[in-house]
Parts: structure tokens; sequence; C-alpha cells
């Protein structure tokens, strides 16, 4: 589309005899129907300003016509900003001040001499002692491969035996590989190394071998993984409990602790092991023992007994630790009937037999887990097997499988926790 062109002397005479009834450049260029950009260019080649203010004001002196701007307001603005300015000029001035005093009492302080520490003596970390959890091993469980799903790579005897020999070379490589000594060893054997077959009605349907067979072939598997433990540290203890799954019968109260399969296992083991110099092996017939490392109490227990729901019984657990301290005090009753009677009793011994443990050491829900409950650690163990038709069908529980190691330090107690991870082993 051609540009329009306009009569630039018109365009000026209009603009002068219009410029004294608007208000603004834009109301200007409205009446005289020009888009103000044009106009702006049309009066700028005239010789008026280039701005639209300025182009308005020229107008107006020209066509005599009155100013728009109140110039008294504008001398008021003047003055006020005018103070503005000096105000800011001062205060600028000011900090110059301030910073050029700073400067120069920095300049005339003395050096800061920082004391140095004092180079400290080498001394040698104290021995640490390294305790094993070792449970639910589960030795005879059969579990194909893919059955309890693709998360899942299946169990045997064989996957059981290897996973026993990692586990025991695994927790002596991790000990020695610390910064502090570690010289002696202590295990928690937590029970349910066998699976055995008449827990209930299908379970000797997943059951590879008899529970007889299960038993000695574990029992073989304890033993090498003691001797290895020997060879690696100076001391080494062996402390056992029996499992729910190693009773002679199908009920749980029909036989003793030490009516069980498990309690036999460990009797074989430490007739083997009884002429180790460096190994001291225990097999209590109870379903719980309380053990002293340093001046730290263990109750380690299976917790096949601790009532539960839906998961893991933390309720039930910390029930069991206050059953503990109320059983404590129930003693408490017969100790102090018997104090006249018992003349050997100190007063040590007396706080010692009332003393709640620091931790607990437990096995049986196959979930490595930490909490502290009244001031005490609870530190659950894992499973060799991971999951079984039992977890996977009822439970809907499937935990990687693992074993939990730890050590102990004289003054601080429980402290570096180590995992010893078994997914990589077992049938692919």
């Amino acid at each position: 589309m051609p540009s329009r062109k306009y009569d630039e002397e018109r365009i000026v005479i209009l603009a002068k005899q219009a410029v004294s009834r608007v208000n603004d450049f834009t109301e200007l260029a409205t009446v005289l129907e020009i888009p103000r950009t044009t106009l702006r260019d049309l009066l700028g080649r005239q010789g008026f300003g280039r701005k639209d203010t300025e182009i308005m004001g020229s107008l107006l002196v020209t066509s005599g016509g009155e100013a728009l701007v109140d110039l008294d307001l504008l001398e008021r603005q003047a003055a006020y900003l005018r103070k503005v300015v000096n105000r800011l000029e001062k205060r600028l001035a000011d900090r110059a001040w301030l910073r050029e005093e700073v400067a120069g009492q920095m300049a005339v302080m003395p050096p800061v001499d920082f004391p140095r520490p004092a180079p400290r003596a080498k001394t040698s970390p104290k021995d640490q002692v390294s305790v094993l959890e070792l449970g639910d091993v589960h030795y005879g469980l059969e579990i194909p491969s893919g059955q309890l799903g693709p998360l899942f790579g299946g169990y045997n005897v064989d996957t059981a035996t290897a996973c026993m020999a990692h586990t025991f070379q695994t927790f002596a490589r991790l000990s020695h590989q610390q910064s502090f000594p570690v010289r002696k060893a202590v295990v928690y054997v937590l029970g349910d190394l066998i699976e055995h077959s008449n827990m209930r009605p299908a379970q000797a349907k997943y059951t590879s071998i008899h529970v007889v067979k299960q038993t000695k072939g574990m029992s073989n598997l304890l033993i090498a993984g003691a001797r290895l433990l020997c060879q690696e540290f100076e001391e080494v203890e062996f402390h056992c409990i029996p499992g729910n799954h190693g009773r002679a019968t199908q009920k749980a109260g029909d036989n003793l602790p030490d009516e069980t399969f498990e309690h036999l296992l460990y009797h074989i083991a430490e007739t083997a092991l009884s002429a180790q110099p460096n190994l001291k092996f225990k097999s209590y017939p109870a379903w719980y023992f309380i053990h002293d490392i340093f001046t730290y109490k263990f109750l380690v227990l299976h917790g096949e007994d601790v009532m539960g729901w839906a998961g893991i019984p933390f309720y039930g657990i910390e029930r069991l630790v206050k059953d503990y301290y109320m059983l404590g005090g129930q003693s408490t009753k017969r100790i102090l009937r018997q104090l006249d009677l018992n003349a050997s009793m100190t007063v040590a011994e007396f706080l010692e037999l009332m003393q709640l443990p620091d931790y607990v050491c437990i096995g049986h829900f196959h979930n490595p887990m930490l909490w502290p409950i009244m001031g005490v650690e609870v530190l659950a163990n894992g499973a060799m097997s991971g999951a079984s038709y039992y977890s996977a069908k009822r439970l809907h529980r499937f935990t990687p499988p693992s074993q939990n190691m730890f050590f102990i330090h004289e003054e601080h107690g429980v402290g570096l926790r180590l995992p010893i991870c078994l997914d990589e082993i077992g049938e692919k």
C-alpha cells in the first residue's frame, strides 16, 4: 500500500491552532488524524523538538498559547530533589569516613597470633571386639529359582553352604580391614539354622533333605566356620540358642529348649571343637541368655515368642524390654529375702542383677533393623534365605538375604555396624 503524503506546512499551521485545545501529543495527533510517529517526524523536520514534550512546548510558544506545565510545581519538585541529593551525598561522605577510619585502625593493629595445636603423642587405638549375628539359615529349605517371583533367585542346600562360607570369610576380612585392632570375635547364633519339616503340613514339600541330615550338614558348616575364625582371631566365642524351626514336636510348648535338633546340632559342634585352645563354644538350654562384652550387657534371643502383627513387632519388642525390666523387679523380692541367708552377695552384685540390658540381639523376623527402646538398642538380624513360601504367601515379605556384624568399643559401646550382603550368592 503506497504511503500517504502530507502537506508539512499545512500540518504545522493546524498543529499551532489545535495545541491550545489538547492536553498531550497523542491527543494532538488524534485531532489532526495523523499517526503520532508521522507527526513527530514532520514537525521535527520543521525545526520543532524531537520529543513529544519538546514539540508541545515549541508549538505553545509559537502559537502564543499557555504552557501546560505548572512552573511552581516544577520548582518545588526540584527543591525537594536537591534536598534528597544533598542528604545522599552526606550519607556517602559519612560512610567514606567510616571506611577510612576502619582501614586506619586495621592498619595499626598488631598481627593476630593464632595458637597452633600441640603435637600429640601417637597412641595406638584400643582393641575392639567384632560381633557376628548368625541365624535364620534354614538349611534344607528348597526353593527353585523364580518360584517366588522374579526378584528371588532360589535357595537350596548348596546356596546355604555358599552363604555360610561367605559370611565367615567376609566377617573375618572386614574385621581386619578396620583402623583399630580386632583380636577377639564373638558369634551370636540366633537359631533357625535348619528348616526341619514338621511345623506346618506343607513344609515337607519344600524341604530337600531329612531333619537328621540337616542337623549333620549344618553342624559341619558351623564347625568349618569356627575353625576359620580361630585361624583369624586370637580369641573366638560362640554363644548359641535354639530357634523355633528345630523343635522336635509340632507344637511349640511340647518340648524344652534343650529338646530340639538345634541343641543337638550345637552339642555336636561343641564336642568336635572342644580341643581348640582359643575357642569358647557354649550352647544355652534356654530361649534367651545374657552375655557381657566389656561392661555392656547383651540380651540375646531368637524372637519367636515376641507377639506381633503385620510385620516387624515394634510394640512387641518394646514390651519385651519392659517385661525384662519387670522380671528383674520381681526377682528383687526373692533376692531381698535371701540377702540374710546369702551374706556373700555384695551390693555391686545385687545391682548387676537388676541392670537393664544395653543391647538386644534378635532374629526370627528376617528383617535387619536397628532402633532404640527405653535406652536399649535393638539389633535385629537378617536371614540367609531372604524369603520362604510362608513369608511370601502369608506375610508378603521379601528381604534381600544378609547377616549383621558390628564392633564394640570398651568406652563407647557398639559403634560401626556393617551388613554382610548375600543377595549375589545363590541359584540364578
